[in-house]
């Protein structure tokens, strides 16, 4: 579900939903510590629901809170629909979706 690389990424794979993210969230409580990633890939994961949403949402308060900063990349589409449903996409500096006249704004959607 998460590998941590050297450079300070980590990535993430497979379902992230409301049966894997409480697990997550208990495994990743050490980085507010021991210091957190500046990367998160989210290339590998292949399925989603809001409760990711607010374990990202936590993470970003995490790094802010430390002075730091963390970044998502190659967020799945879903994912990026879902934040701008939402309206939560730009808290995570994301792009957001206008639903009425199809344009992105923002980085997102990698």
């Amino acid at each position: 579900m998460l590998k941590a690389d050297a450079d300070g990424t980590l990535a993430l794979s497979g379902a992230l939903t409301s049966r894997q993210v409480p697990s997550l969230y208990r495994a990743s409580q050490a980085w507010q510590h021991e210091g957190m990633p500046q990367v998160v890939d989210l290339s590998g994961v292949d399925q989603t629901d809001s409760s990711v949403l607010a374990l990202l949402l936590e993470w970003k308060s995490w790094a802010q809170s430390a002075n730091l900063s963390i970044r998502f990349i190659n967020v799945p589409r879903s994912l990026c629909v879902l934040a701008s449903l939402s309206q939560i996409g730009e808290l995570l500096g994301w792009r957001t979706l206008d639903f009425e006249s199809g344009e992105e704004t923002g980085q997102c959607c990698g």
